[in-house]
């Protein structure tokens, strides 16, 4: 009997638990992964990137891997696991489910409780070749991803000192009530970039409406093939 195929199922709890457990926990491939929450936050970000990123885009940076691609027969499963960690996450990226995200208690090291899931967002992102902001409108995308920003502590010293510590902590409250909504808006703006025509290079300088038409006729371009539309 042909097992199942189980590529495209969400990870059990008992699969999740394992996936966090091996990404904090030490393990044998000399990989450095990151922490559980930065990872799903990661996920989220190269889902909502401006190209479409295959896996082996990302599976290096998520596990921390210098070597690539890692071979070894024992790494398969770890590989697919993320993959399908990843694929979990559309359905609430595209708002057809409840978003589950993962989120430990503050740290000593952390402002707040989501600061490692937003940088693994922003980082998600910046797997594409091109900026979200470059691909993009570069003030649309400010305004989509300053509450991650704000609580991935990414605002630059300019911007951080326009808030007093009162007007800081009450910042962070709305950026947290934002954020999911934020998410959401950015992989579709991500997914619109991805959607859109592509743009046909010019391989010869534009031809003037006064120039000899490039056929050859000697006559003006407007006369001849521009005739009736704008010059080519």
């Amino acid at each position: 009997m042909t097992a199942p195929d189980r590529s495209d199922r969400p990870l059990s709890g008992q699969e999740q638990d394992r996936l966090e457990n091996f990404v904090e926990g030490e393990n044998d491939f000399g990989w450095q992964p990151m922490p559980f929450d930065m990872l799903q936050g990661f996920l989220c970000g190269a889902a909502s990137a401006p190209e479409d990123l295959q896996p082996e885009d990302w599976l290096p940076w998520a596990f921390g891997i210098e070597s690539w691609p890692d071979t070894r027969p024992e790494a398969a499963e770890w590989f697919e696991l993320a993959k399908r960690f990843y694929r979990q996450q559309i359905p609430s990226l595209e708002a057809r489910e409840d978003a589950s995200l993962v989120l430990y208690d503050e740290t000593p090291e952390t402002s707040n409780r989501f600061e490692y899931w937003c940088i693994g967002f922003l980082d998600g992102l910046e797997v594409a070749s091109e900026p979200l902001e470059t691909v993009g409108d570069p003030d649309e995308v400010d305004e989509l991803l300053f509450p991650v920003r704000v609580l991935a502590g990414a605002l630059d010293e300019n911007e951080r000192k326009r808030f007093g510590d009162k007007e800081w902590a009450k910042l962070l409250t709305e950026c947290a009530d934002e954020l999911w909504p934020s998410v959401v808006a950015t992989f579709r703006y991500g997914s619109a970039l991805r959607r859109r025509p592509t743009t046909v290079r010019r391989e010869a300088p534009k031809t003037g409406r006064n120039d000899p038409c490039p056929c050859g006729s000697g006559k003006k371009f407007k006369n001849c093939h521009g005739k009736g539309g704008a010059a080519s």
